[in-house]
């Protein structure tokens, strides 16, 4: 005996239309991870490259006064 019309489950019809998309999109699960046993033995190394005098030019100086206005004034004065 078949099903009802009421009960009967068809699949979209955008299903049957057409098979370009027919990649696995399955996420593998993620995998835990393990606590480092030699991260606190050996020292960080950090290595400076930077010169002895970075240069600035006109447009970023005008930024750190704006921004440091207040702070610059309360140390060297307001400007003359």
């Amino acid at each position: 005996m078949g099903l009802s019309r009421k009960r009967r489950r068809r699949a979209p019809r955008g299903w049957s239309e057409g098979l370009e998309d027919l990649h696995d999109y399955m996420q593998p699960q993620p995998t835990r991870a393990s606590a480092r046993k030699n991260a606190a033995s050996a020292p960080i190394v950090v290595t400076d490259d930077w010169p002895e005098q970075v240069p600035i030019g006109d447009a970023e100086l005008r930024v750190i006064e704006g921004a440091f206005r207040e702070e610059l004034d309360a140390l060297f004065g307001p400007l003359p």
